[in-house]
């Protein structure tokens, strides 16, 4: 079983900490920081891995791979804002 998702950020992903700062706003920010799950606003068939790392268990996808033991093969860690809150500043 595979889940529908993008394995790293790409180099537009608004979760990475080079994003375009107030690129989305801090309403648009908040309300993706605290989305359950998020799709990649390039392939929207398929899930975001900048939220999918940003947001570990807390995304609704990651959890489901979990409950599966599905691997997601997530990569670019290190290019994602940390926490819900530093992305939502950013992007203030």
């Amino acid at each position: 079983m595979k889940i529908p998702c993008v394995k790293k950020p790409c180099k537009d992903c608004p979760f990475r900490e080079d994003s375009l700062e107030g690129w989305l706003g801090e309403e648009r920010a908040t309300q993706i920081a605290e989305s359950p799950s998020f799709v990649c606003h390039k392939n929207t068939d398929l899930q975001c891995a900048g939220h999918m790392i940003m947001r570990g268990h807390s995304n609704s996808f990651v959890r489901m791979a979990a409950r599966f033991n599905i691997d997601l093969g997530l990569k670019g860690q290190i290019l994602v804002f940390d926490d819900t809150q530093d992305f939502i500043d950013h992007h203030a």
